[in-house]
């Protein structure tokens, strides 16, 4: 007996999916993308196989493949009750566990631009409907709605939020801190001057690391136990004043 244990990382991408879903109008276009082999679980891959159709999968572009190991997923909600499993969907997804399966399976970013695959995004809802009551004027609740502080609040978590880049921090940045910058792209370009000048660019590499652990039982029988995690890891590419190229994994 197998029993497989998902990183809570691997669980949130589960939940991403469902929710998102829920919230999807019908017909319309989910946009996916994990690491290739999370499309194998069987959870995300019974899902997608009977929730979407008019489906695409691609990956990643051969030179950041290696770096990212993601794919893109692209589907269209099914509309009313119906969610039959697309069974050959389905033993697709399952397959790309292995990464030579994707290379070799999955079309690339490039190839389904050449083939110039288009999905059409519905249009959404055009006039939102109101409704009135006779128990008061509005006019005499805008003041107290104004003065909300829920209603401040809300205003205040839908304000779109940029990250600003510049000054000196409260404390020395520590090597995680750093690390962290360079993989979100917070630092990427021009860093230092004159003999430290170097243009710089950051990246997250995510790889699965598998455990297996196995329980012998009093009775003969074996249980094992295999844990996949998820493992991300910091690379960074540098230019250095000499022209010299590196990468830093």
């Amino acid at each position: 007996m197998n029993i497989r244990e998902d990183d809570s990382s691997d669980q949130k991408e589960w939940n991403d999916l469902y929710r998102n879903t829920r919230y999807l109008s019908k017909r319309g276009i989910m946009i996916y993308i994990i690491p290739s082999y999370r499309f194998a679980d069987n959870q995300i891959a019974q899902f997608l196989a009977s929730h979407f159709f008019d489906v695409g999968i691609m990956r990643f572009l051969d030179e950041d493949y290696d770096d990212y190991n993601h794919c893109i997923f692209i589907g269209r909600k099914k509309s009313g009750k119906d969610k039959e499993v697309n069974k050959d969907l389905y033993k697709f997804l399952l397959q790309m566990e292995s990464k030579v399966f994707v290379q070799t399976k999955v079309n690339s970013i490039a190839h389904i631009i050449r083939a110039n695959k288009k999905w059409e995004v519905p249009a959404g809802i055009q006039e939102l409907k109101t409704f009135y009551t006779k128990l008061g004027n509005k006019s005499d609740f805008v003041e107290g709605i104004k003065n909300s502080k829920v209603f401040t609040a809300f205003i205040n978590r839908t304000k779109p939020r940029q990250l600003v880049i510049g000054g000196d921090p409260i404390l020395p940045l520590n090597q995680g801190q750093l690390s962290l910058l360079m993989a979100s792209g917070a630092i990427n370009g021009e860093i230092g001057e004159g003999d430290n000048y170097h243009l710089v660019q950051g990246i997250e590499v995510v790889s699965k690391v598998v455990e297996s652990e196995v329980k012998n039982h009093d009775n003969g029988g074996k249980t094992t136990i295999t844990k996949t995690k998820t493992k991300r890891d910091v690379s960074v590419k540098l230019i250095s004043p000499k022209g010299v190229i590196k990468k830093l994994v």
